[in-house]
């Protein structure tokens, strides 16, 4: 098969994948950059405008009032001209001829500009030349009425008539003071819309707005006199908080609204955003082109780190996986099924029988020929599904993820057959192989592959026993394969039982012999509690643990529990404990932080903390024991050498081990008493113990008698069920695992 058919095409090299990342996201901060220029730009724009509005505020406000200022000194100053005649106008009254009036009325056009009438308001309001000027207006009279009570002219407003718009100035009649009378003079509003027009700058829209009526427009550079004679002109309120300025005109009802022309603001932000999104296309273009070189230059790399990849994974020989990739996806594989209850998934385990006499008859060259056309056989009968391995020279695992558990059996058997029947003799002549084939179901239940690699080793094993070519299913009645399940079924009992806190602390007391007084010691013992509700004792699960590597875990399970065990305890504050701990354990570059960590979660005191040790592990794991038990040992923890005596060896190595406590091996207690060979091997253990600064504690101590020889000769300890029986003493509930 060709290297380039097994390369899949959405297989991208690191490189290749880090460099679009690369584009990417360069892509991106290069649009939030200039995206925030834009938006910058805008606000640059727009705080430029404010600047500009306030001054033309200022200027407007300063000619209005500059406007009227003069208005009302003009018309004072043409009271002084024509104070005669305005006395005698109202000293007429309604006897005034229409000639006089219009004379005087012609006279005040000539001097002041846009005149529209004039009257003389007397002090209770009304006009004294009312047969000219006609009633006032409604919004005049209130005009007038306030200018009375306030004695000078506050609220100056625009007027609506018929005609048209007029303003109105009241100042006092100066040629009568006594009299409280007032000129009234009517002005057409021109100029007032002219100052606005005059003082617009590009872009910006003003208007004179009623500040006591929200949202009404008088006039404005968009709203001119004559549109707003038609209908009065209101905004809304929502458009009422668009204006960027809002300024009171003192002495009027009016204030000054400036803010932009929408179009402007659209416009400004177009051009700002296309601006931005041009740099951002050109500068993007320029990255991808670069991007597009450097994929070309990386096309080779990418195909010769596939080709790296595909050697690192696949078994050059025959294009199938390796061990380590073939174990990967077995592993996944059942990782994702843990738990479930599965009908489908096999793994078959093909061991090819005696293929060393190929090799040793025929050469390795024929047995690589052999194995090569041997797998490419194998491949065109598996479905497109499966997986393929050549774990070894002789070896070939398949998974089935697929199959039918009850398929498994005759699929299996097809396979040996078409190896029995495969035609080799083209590479030599009378050249066959045959093949021992082992069938694993994958039930959902297993702990990993490394159990589904032992139970098929366990399989093919037994099918060579039988004399090879030949079929075994790992679940049969066979009685080697039985007590391999029921390993595995212990295994996966300890796994579930660690996930699920299904273990159970005991404690043993040891009784002191020699000193009563002590505080209580006691040895902590772990059951497991099986899904069927039954209590295992340690020699039912350890050995599996120790067999599997799960014992390491048991061991932290235990710390931890006893810790919290101790912790919960608060009547207690004396008691000491020792735990077993595995030379797994022991090995465990971790196990001395493990332990810093649940003292200092638990608040345990280490004076109150002993640790076990056999005496082959520590043999075994000297220099690690040493140097765990001088850490411990530092603190104030405890160590005894438990199972001493078992191993001829100790006493060569005891002298190196800084225990505390010596565990003479129960072997050694149970009959000591009809035993002189015991007695004298226990009395030595002693002896040596005692001269070496250290304490004995005899183990398996059943019987009254046994107990009265070990207090005679001078043994520290008693631990045994003649004192006291293993109690229950903790396991993990909710409140505990909380704290």
């Amino acid at each position: 098969m060709k290297l380039a058919n097994v390369i899949k095409d959405n297989d991208r090299s690191r490189a290749l994948a880090e460099s679009k990342w690369i584009v990417f996201l360069t892509s991106i901060m290069l649009l939030i950059l200039v995206i925030w220029g834009a938006l910058s730009s805008i606000q640059l724009h727009y705080n430029y405008q404010k600047s500009l509005m306030d001054s033309v505020t200022k200027s407007v406000l300063a000619e209005y009032q500059e406007h009227l200022t003069q208005l009302r000194l003009t018309i004072d100053q043409f009271q002084f001209r024509h104070a005669s005649a305005l006395a005698q106008l109202v000293l007429s009254g309604n006897q005034t001829s229409k000639d006089e009036y219009m004379e005087l009325l012609t006279q005040l056009r000539e001097e002041v500009d846009d005149v529209r009438l004039f009257a003389i308001v007397d002090s209770s309001g009304k006009g004294v030349l009312s047969q000219f000027t006609g009633e006032f207006l409604p919004d005049c009279r209130e005009e007038i009425d306030d200018t009375l009570l306030r004695g000078s002219q506050e609220n100056l407003f625009l007027h609506r008539s018929p005609n048209g718009f007029h303003y109105d100035l009241l100042q006092p009649l100066l040629v009568d003071k006594q009299a409280g009378l007032f000129l009234f003079v009517a002005f057409d509003p021109a100029v007032l819309e002219r100052i606005l027009t005059q003082h617009q700058l590009p872009y910006q829209q003003l208007f004179l707005m009623r500040s006591d009526q929200s949202g009404k427009i008088e006039f404005g550079t968009e709203i001119s006199l004559e549109k707003s004679h038609d209908q009065s002109i209101y905004m809304s309120g929502e458009e009422v908080h668009q204006f960027d300025f809002l300024k009171p005109i003192p002495g009027t009802r009016w204030q000054l609204a400036i803010r932009l022309a929408p179009e402007y603001n659209a416009r400004v932000y177009l051009e700002s955003i296309l601006q931005a999104l041009l740099l951002w296309g050109v500068t993007t273009g320029f990255v991808y082109l670069f991007y597009q070189a450097q994929r070309r230059r990386l096309y080779k790399q990418r195909i010769m780190e596939k080709e790296l990849s595909f050697k690192t994974s696949h078994d050059e020989l025959t294009g199938t996986m390796n061990r380590a990739t073939f174990e990967g996806q077995l592993a996944a594989f059942i990782a994702q099924h843990s738990g479930q209850l599965m009908m489908e998934g096999v793994v078959l385990l093909i061991d090819i029988d005696q293929f060393q006499l190929v090799n040793n008859s025929f050469g390795y060259s024929a047995g690589d020929s052999c194995l090569n056309l041997l797998s490419f056989a194998l491949r065109r009968q598996l479905p497109a599904q499966a997986k393929i391995s050549r774990l070894s020279s002789d070896e070939f695992a398949v998974m089935l993820p697929e199959l039918h558990h009850e398929l498994a059996h005759g699929f299996a058997e097809k396979v040996r057959q078409q190896i029995e029947q495969f035609d080799f003799t083209h590479i030599a002549p009378d050249l066959s192989l045959s093949a021992s084939v082992g069938a694993f179901v994958l039930d959902g239940q297993q702990l990993g592959s490394e159990e589904v690699f032992n139970a098929l080793a366990q399989a093919v094993r037994l099918a060579k026993s039988k004399g090879g070519n030949r079929v075994q299913l790992y679940h049969s009645d066979d009685v080697a394969l039985s007590q391999h399940a029921q390993e595995m079924n212990v295994v996966r009992e300890l796994r579930a039982a660690l996930n699920d806190n299904r273990l159970q602390l005991y404690r043993q007391r040891l009784r002191a012999l020699s000193d009563a007084s002590q505080a209580s010691r006691y040895e902590v013992l772990v059951r497991l509690i099986d899904h069927h509700g039954s209590l295992l004792t340690p020699d039912k699960f350890i050995p599996a643990a120790e067999k599997y590597g799960l014992i390491s875990q048991v061991d932290h399970w235990v710390i931890e529990a006893t810790f919290a065990a101790i912790a919960k305890d608060i009547g207690d504050s004396s008691s000491h404990y020792s735990i077993n701990l595995s030379g797994v354990t022991l090995g465990d570059k971790g196990i001395i932080s493990f332990v810093h960590a649940m003292l200092e979660k638990y608040q345990v005191a280490p004076q109150r903390i002993g640790f076990e040790i056999t005496e082959t592990y520590a043999i075994t794991h000297l220099s690690a024991a040493i140097a765990f038990i001088e850490q411990m040992t530092a603190i104030g923890c405890e160590f005894s050498l438990d199972d001493f005596g078992s191993g001829l060896s100790s006493f060569s190595y005891l002298q190196q081990l800084p225990v505390h406590n010596l565990k003479i091996d129960g072997v050694f207690i149970r009959n000591i008493c009809d035993n002189r060979l015991n007695q004298v091997f226990v009395e030595t253990m002693h002896r040596l113990a005692k001269e070496m600064g250290k304490k004995t504690v005899a183990e398996f101590v059943e019987t009254e008698s046994a107990q009265h020889y070990l207090s005679s000769i001078g043994v520290d300890y008693a631990q045994g069920y003649h004192h006291h029986k293993p109690e229950f003493w903790f396991e993990y509930s909710a409140d505990v695992t909380g704290s």
